[in-house]
């Protein structure tokens, strides 16, 4: 290798597409050793998670240039506050904390917010068969119980109905428990081959104990806006969400 050479490095990562099927290269420019240096230590550290603890570094304060994740799906950081959540200055990812009802941390993820970060989410090793992430709109729980895949759709969901994230697409029997005591559930996984997988198990599993439905949507329900969320659920209209849906559609690219 030439001095040039070792001095830099040309960072690529190769994507697939699974909407056209497409494969291609996203370039990232040039890296010098110790950037690239740094972003190994920073993929080392994150498979390094050994403890249910939350990071010794854990702050409630989230950098508004990292928080722009929670932005894009509508979480305020008030909001993210509200539900515990925080940020590790170590790990460079967000944390979402998951307690249970006498307030003992259980699990978090970890959300990166970095393109060159090996893995997208971080979490602790523990069991997590009988674990959701429950959330419930202002008014208290609802006869009917919308299940997500991730934490930021059911935040999102949950401020119209009562949502909980299974946190992946595979519905346990102890998850299923919990569930069947809703007078309908109704699954909104991600609208790819997995989620639709995950829709049509998890509602057969609970079909013979209560009534099921599925909801499907061209994107992530974390992704689209509060009005779209209850017309998709077939909720009655809330003005109050018709000022921030009419600026969210008619921004300036």
């Amino acid at each position: 290798l030439s001095s040039s050479s070792a001095a830099s490095d040309v960072y690529k990562r190769q994507a697939y597409c699974f909407r056209c099927g497409n494969v291609g290269f996203e370039k990232h420019g040039h890296r010098n050793l110790a950037e690239l240096a740094e972003i190994r230590a920073l993929n080392s550290q994150a498979l390094e998670v050994q403890t249910h603890e939350l990071p010794q570094d854990f702050s409630p304060d989230i950098p508004s240039e990292q928080g722009v994740w929670l932005f894009k799906a509508g979480i305020s950081v008030r909001r993210a506050a509200s539900l515990g959540m925080g940020w590790s200055d170590k790990l460079q990812r967000i944390i979402m904390p998951l307690y249970g009802s006498d307030g003992t941390l259980l699990y978090w993820q970890g959300r990166a917010v970095h393109k060159y970060q090996a893995q997208k989410y971080i979490n602790p090793p523990v069991p997590k068969a009988d674990l959701l992430y429950w959330v419930h709109p202002d008014s208290g729980p609802t006869a009917t119980v919308c299940v997500t895949e991730d934490i930021l759709s059911a935040i999102r969901i949950g401020k119209h109905t009562s949502a909980a994230s299974i946190l992946g697409t595979k519905t346990s029997d102890q998850q299923a428990a919990q569930l069947m005591e809703y007078d309908t559930v109704a699954y909104w996984l991600d609208p790819d081959a997995a989620g639709h997988e995950g829709n049509i198990k998890g509602t057969r599993k609970l079909a013979l104990a209560t009534a099921t439905r599925i909801i499907t949507s061209e994107a992530d329900p974390k992704n689209l806006s509060d009005r779209v969320i209850r017309d998709t659920l077939g909720l009655t209209p809330n003005h109050r969400y018709e000022y921030y849906d009419y600026n969210h559609n008619n921004r300036q690219p």
